[in-house]
């Protein structure tokens, strides 16, 4: 007999409990499990059986619950053995007896098949609908919470989505959609959305499948509802869209006035109309805390992770009169194609706020716009796009500009290679510019005597981010740093650095001046730290471990790779300093892949890179040289389970080797046996990272998800390879 709970066919039942988490739920994050345990008294069935090890999941899983207080078993059903377990009469009790049920994460495809077999409800299903419906609670994480909708969306990207639209064929790229377990009526559900660039795909979904709701819920982050209350708790957030007003026309790909809120942890809602109250601590921008005026130059890959919060951030905290739209796009060549992204916050209609708690800025954002559309890549489109993300704020380049990147700081170099740095610079005025240093005066000393006892004038021009406010007042300033022969910017935090010439986010009247010295012929020299911040897009923390396992990061507070808009007077692509002992050569490859940037050069410690031509010819020196990393000719896919990016090729240039980004032409000069040696060892240290695939195989050995990192490196000479790279990110691995 149905429960007096059951709701009519098509309307959501407004009584149930839910749980719904994005992935990657961490085993110390208490909230979560606190409201879990709320809902279910504690009592708590899991099914590991999304997982491709489910026996290792599911303990896992359980010893997680049991740390916080649960009482819980692990229900032993997998996609192979449910044609048994899934009609058994014990298990079947047991799912009675506990009341509510947890699913891991994992592949959504392989619940449906152990369940829903040919679309055929199971004694087990039905069981499990029936304990939700008299009170139970459904929890799920990753494909847990993606299998709770019907329709479901069972794989492909955001690019894929966009680029190739709608597919059946699994091994075909797009947008995969299926049936799904419909436990959840009011949208469809996406998961990891915002830290794995997922706006887009849902979108889309919801276009071919006739949705006109969708939660997106982000990693380590829970949607918990009760009956017809619900609250965001956790790291982030929930995307939720709707299409309602919405112009879809899929053939086209064209998506207009789609509305778009993010619900922040701590904000509330109400079902089924979805209606928000943000959390008591949330309050409007103040006028002095607007720090945008401007849309962003950097070009963030727009399916890129958290591209759209940090775009969406910027909105809240920009001045509505000059800044209410911002955009991001990414090309696909094959395709010759440009998909762009565009968020708008409408005056009077959309409503964003903030709340500023110790451990940083958080945001709610509610009734943004967003449209995506493609467009055809022409020549004016990409020049565009390239023009707004360097900073020459419009003027040509002299012959004579150059920018020289640092591995490491020339003080502590050995006396030879201090000479032939010096030679680098010429005779000054030397610029020192030591904003990157915790102890900017004291930098800037040794520099100038280091200068000076190596007959090169140069002087302190006195900027930090303290004062930066003053500086950019100071038209006498300005002009000295306009006439600079050459700009130093010592290392240290290139965060810190990027913050004082970018202002509150603000182009600065300083960097205009450093600009202008470029333009005119000057040498932009960086160190260390500082080399990274003269991209467009900066590499501003993680290890190489870090970036190939979790991809990009939030904030310095999280794992991962953690990416910045950078200074952008380097046109080449991304920069970063000390591969070798930093042992940074994986995540450069990371940035480069997940960031849709065509190529990155990774400076060596005790060496340089002298950049001419607008940045576009590369000549090595010091002891070492540099590594270009060039992704133009390989195939990335940020998928379901984790990162894989195929023929990237990476080239080491030792001291006297030149190459032109633009025509490919390289001249070598060096002993290859030279550069070969400090290349060995960095190639070294990346397979060290994870496991070689081509050992693998010649032991028939099949790689699983526990085997994190996954690299195939084949050597086209001693200075040239072609690396293809696998990183599972699903949330039980480590």
């Amino acid at each position: 007999m149905a429960s007096k709970r059951t709701s009519r066919r098509g309307r959501p039942n407004l009584d149930l409990k839910f749980a719904i988490i994005g992935g990657r739920l961490e085993d110390d994050n208490r909230r979560v499990y606190r409201e879990m345990r709320r809902l279910c008294g504690g009592r708590i069935l899991i099914f590991p059986t999304a997982s491709s090890e489910p026996m290792e999941v599911g303990e896992e899983t359980l010893a997680a619950f049991e740390m916080h207080g649960f009482k819980a078993e692990v229900a032993h059903v997998t996609e192979d053995n449910a044609p048994m377990t899934a009609h058994d009469a014990g298990l079947i009790e047991k799912v009675r007896e506990f009341g509510s049920v947890y699913f891991t994460g994992g592949d959504q495809s392989k619940l449906l098949n152990a369940l829903k077999p040919g679309g055929v409800e199971t004694p087990l299903l039905q069981a499990i609908r029936d304990a939700h419906r008299n009170g139970g609670l459904l929890a799920g994480s990753s494909a847990g919470a993606a299998m709770m909708s019907d329709p479901m969306i069972v794989g492909g990207t955001s690019y894929e989505a966009m680029f190739y639209g709608l597919t059946d064929d699994p091994d075909e790229p797009g947008l995969l959609l299926g049936d799904g377990l419909g436990f959840f009526g009011h949208g469809l559900v996406d998961q990891h959305a915002i830290k794995r660039g997922r706006l887009a795909r849902m979108i889309v979904a919801m276009s071919h499948a006739g949705v006109k709701r969708s939660f997106g819920v982000d990693e380590n982050t829970a949607m918990i509802i009760d009956g017809k209350e619900g609250q965001v708790v956790g790291e982030y957030g929930v995307f939720f869209v709707d299409t309602r007003d919405a112009t879809l026309e899929p053939e086209a790909s064209r998506y207009e006035n789609v509305r778009l809120s993010y619900v922040d942890d701590g904000d509330s809602f109400s079902l089924p109309g979805f209606v928000v109250q943000p959390s008591e601590s949330k309050r409007h921008v103040r006028k002095r805390e607007i720090a945008y005026r401007a849309p962003a130059r950097s070009q963030r890959n727009a399916f890129g992770a958290y591209a759209i919060y940090d775009l969406i951030a910027r909105l809240v905290l920009g001045d509505q009169k000059t800044y209410s739209s911002d955009a991001l796009s990414v090309v696909d060549p094959r395709t010759n194609t440009m998909a762009i992204t565009t968020v708008t916050r409408r005056k009077g209609v959309s409503r964003c706020l903030i709340s500023t708690p110790g451990d940083g800025l958080r945001i709610t954002a509610l009734n943004l716009r967003v449209s995506l559309n493609l467009e055809r890549v022409t020549r004016e489109l990409v020049e565009r796009r390239e023009k707004r993300g360097v900073r020459t704020f419009g003027m040509d380049l002299n012959e004579r500009s150059s920018i020289v990147l640092l591995g490491s700081s020339p003080i502590y170099a050995e006396p030879r290679e201090q000479q032939e740095f010096i030679s680098l610079i010429g005779q000054g005025p030397v610029g020192i510019f030591a904003a990157a240093s915790s102890e900017a005066r004291r930098t800037a000393r040794e520099h100038v005597d280091f200068f000076r006892d190596h007959g090169v004038e140069a002087v302190d021009l006195g900027v930090t981010i303290d004062n930066v406010d003053y500086a950019e007042k100071d038209p006498d300033l300005l002009h000295r740093i306009e006439d600079m022969k050459a700009i130093f910017l010592c290392g240290g935090n290139q965060i810190r650095l990027v913050e004082t010439l970018l202002h509150r986010g603000e182009e600065s009247a300083v960097l205009r001046a450093i600009a202008k010295a470029y333009a005119h012929g000057a040498t932009i020299v960086a160190a260390s730290g500082a080399v990274s911040a003269l991209s467009r897009l900066m590499i501003a923390g993680g290890s190489s471990y870090e970036a190939m396992r979790y991809g990009v990061a939030s904030d310095l507070g999280h794992q991962g790779l953690v990416i910045h808009e950078g200074i952008g007077l380097l046109a080449a692509g991304v920069a970063d300093q000390n591969l070798i002992s930093g042992r940074r050569l994986g995540r450069l490859i990371i940035a480069c892949a997940e960031e849709n940037e065509d190529f990155g050069i990774g400076v060596c410690d005790e060496s340089a890179v002298i950049a001419t031509k607008s940045g576009l010819e590369l000549t090595a020196a010091g002891r070492h040289g540099f590594v270009l990393v060039d992704t133009r000719d390989s195939d990335t896919r940020n998928g379901q389970d984790g990162f894989v990016a195929r023929h990237v090729r990476i080239r080491m240039f030792g001291p006297g080797d030149r190459v032109n980004l633009n025509t490919g032409h390289i001249d070598r000069l060096s002993s290859d046996r030279a550069a070969a040696e400090s290349f060995d060892r960095m190639i070294a240290d990346l397979l060290r990272e994870g496991v070689d695939l081509e050992r693998m195989e010649e032991h028939a050995a099949v790689p699983t998800a526990r085997h994190a990192i996954r690299v195939r490196l084949k050597r086209d000479d001693p200075v040239t390879a072609t690396l293809d790279l696998e990183c599972s990110r699903e949330e039980f691995d480590d």
